[in-house]
């Protein structure tokens, strides 16, 4: 299984280093950004968006290539449960049942859809990898449905230049520092804005149009949030002065008949965004994602005037006098825009503890028990293992485990105990012995000190357990014999 989004492009351990590189990822990005004003300046459209993707994919992607394992994965618990489900359902286990044996699995489209994910050895890192896409798969969906076309390039560049601001990261809410944390539902978000702007498009009256399309973020209401919600006092700040300037050029457009697309997703947006002020489990990051697109995308058609002017004024220049005005302002607002944005000095290891967390790489002894335990176990075999080992078994094993009380306990779980308690100790199992069909022990160093076992090779003496497999740390794999 690969852990490491840098092993896709066999890039060996520790390299990019965050530490060490991020300064050469800034020149990288400036580069892309004078590639993109040239495309600009040509007034090449698939280059443009082409240039533009690569700019954001470089930002994103170069601290992803430098996590040594998935986004949170053995940091967070729900991320670590979401990939435990994901990895059984792939080997093959029982259809709908958790990582828990006998318990069923959370409905989640990433686990859904985990049987049929191709390659099966890039299963654990797609979520991780899903995100970099949203924003430039954002970009184009922008310029290809965007009403008026002579201002498409530059809505395109609002939207993959200024998803993100400053003031909406600190306060948790910022569009890419988010997408990781919502690897399925930042898709929902792209969703609900191409909705929009296709109805926007709809040959019906403006105000019709913009119901409809404020009426589809209603989506969003789909995807659970915090409880306890982000504050009325944030929310106001997010829907005023953290969204300066677009929020005075988003009233300039509004004034001279702004698309239906940007009313929708401007009201639809500052609805959720002050419902997820409240108490009642309303997501505020995609309600702000959603009010912050329609601020840009109105922006577009004052940004795209004020450029157009200052190529005009710049063409007035006889070196610059062959190109198109409004090539010209477009290939200036790059080059601006681009080296000061947020995606150009955002720093997550500083900012998000998991991103900084998962940088450190997963034990390669573990990596190489795990891999036997997929490779020469049935995928319907059950492990018993300890707390600090179960999520290893089923995640990199693909294995269902007994128990995982640092993931998830089951309504059961006294008589999952107890059926723990007797096969260790030695004893009988009685109905709790084929109860949960419970195959396999894994066992390391420190293991199961409470049932009086030592070290890992004392299970042996208790007359049930056939070994299979030792490595030279001592972590061992256990067959639990039937009938002995």
């Amino acid at each position: 299984m690969i852990v490491r989004a840098a092993e896709l492009l066999r890039l060996p351990p520790g390299v990019p280093d965050a530490d060490l590189h991020a300064g050469l990822l800034r020149y990288l990005l400036l580069a892309l950004a004078l590639l993109w004003a040239l495309a600009a300046l040509r007034a090449r459209p698939a280059a443009f968006l082409l240039a533009g993707a690569a700019f954001v994919l470089v930002a994103e992607g170069f601290w992803i290539a430098s996590l040594g394992r998935p986004y949170g994965l053995f940091l967070d618990p729900s991320f670590t449960r979401r990939a435990a489900d994901m990895s059984v359902a792939a080997a093959g286990a029982p259809r709908g049942e958790s990582f828990l044996v006998d318990v069923p699995a959370a409905s989640d489209g990433w686990v859904a859809l985990a049987p049929r994910l191709k390659p099966r050895a890039w299963l654990l890192v797609l979520p991780t990898l899903a995100p970099l896409l949203v924003l430039p798969v954002l970009g184009v969906v922008v310029y290809l449905l965007w009403p008026r076309r002579d201002e498409a390039l530059v809505a395109a560049a609002l939207a993959l230049l200024f998803s993100t601001g400053d003031l909406d990261a600190v306060r948790g809410v910022g569009l890419v520092p988010g997408l990781w944390p919502h690897p399925g539902s930042a898709w929902l978000v792209v969703a609900i804005v191409v909705a929009a702007l296709i109805l926007g498009r709809l040959p019906v009256r403006p105000l019709v149009a913009a119901g409809l399309g404020a009426a589809a973020t209603a989506g969003w209401l789909l995807v659970m949030g915090s409880s306890e919600g982000l504050g009325l006092a944030d929310a106001a700040l997010l829907l005023t002065l953290d969204q300066v300037p677009w929020c005075v050029l988003a009233a300039w457009a509004w004034r001279r008949g702004a698309p239906a697309a940007v009313r929708a997703l401007i009201v639809g947006g500052g609805v959720l965004v002050v419902l997820g002020a409240l108490p009642l489990g309303v997501d505020a990051w995609g309600s702000h994602a959603l009010y912050r697109m329609g601020l840009l995308l109105a922006s577009a058609g004052p940004v795209t005037l004020l450029a157009t002017r200052a190529g005009e004024w710049l063409g007035e220049r006889r070196a610059f006098a062959s190109f198109e005005p409004r090539a010209l302002g477009t290939a200036l607002l790059v080059l601006a825009a681009a080296p000061v944005c947020f995606l150009t000095w955002w720093t997550p290891i500083r900012t998000d503890p998991l991103m900084n967390g998962s940088r450190e790489p997963l034990p390669d002894r573990l990596r190489a028990a795990m891999a036997w335990v997929r490779a020469a176990t049935p995928p319907t075999a059950v492990f018993l293992a300890s707390p600090d080992y179960a999520p290893y078994v089923a995640v990199l094993g693909g294995r269902r485990v007994l128990r995982s009380p640092a993931l998830a306990v089951a309504d059961d779980d006294g008589r999952r105990d107890r059926a723990e308690d007797k096969l260790l100790r030695g004893r009988e199992p009685g109905k709790l012995g084929p109860l949960y069909g419970l195959t396999h022990v894994f066992i390391g160093p420190g293991d199961f000190l409470a049932y009086g076992i030592a070290s890992p090779e004392e299970l042996e003496k208790r007359g049930r357990f056939r070994l299979l497999y030792r490595d030279a740390s001592d972590l061992r794999v256990y067959e639990i014999r039937a009938g002995d």
